[in-house]
């Protein structure tokens, strides 16, 4: 339980962009009994922010909600066309949220785009 609370306690400092995302897919089974579930769902609470919507309104975020024992996967469209995919039973959140931002960062660089978070979120 308190690494559980440390990952949140770090996962809530993280500032998050979504400029130059194009889609944000989640999908996951509510039933399933292994850990990974929650992840998603944080990750979930950190990208539907309002403050982080309005780094990009034109991202859509997409749940799907399946009842076949699948595992949870978040899979992330950058506007370049390239796919990032995260399986937060094999990650832990603060490792997703590390990598969503590094990722970003050097797409944004790498159009020259100055990184624009807006309001630092506190979770």
């Amino acid at each position: 339980r308190i690494q559980i609370l440390f990952e949140v306690m770090a996962a809530g400092k993280m500032r998050l962009t979504l400029q130059g995302i194009k889609r944000i897919h989640l999908s996951f089974c509510p039933f399933d009994r292994y850990r990974g579930t929650g992840e998603l769902r944080e990750f979930f609470n950190h990208v539907k922010n309002p403050v982080i919507l309005k780094s990009n309104p034109a991202c859509k975020v997409e749940i799907d909600v399946r009842n076949d024992n699948t595992q949870p996967m978040i899979s992330v469209w950058y506007d370049d066309g390239e796919e990032k995919v995260y399986l937060p039973r094999i990650m832990l959140l603060k490792n997703i949220l590390d990598d969503f931002d590094k990722c970003t960062k050097n797409k944004l660089s790498e159009k020259g785009i100055p990184v624009d978070y807006g309001v630092r979120y506190r979770y």
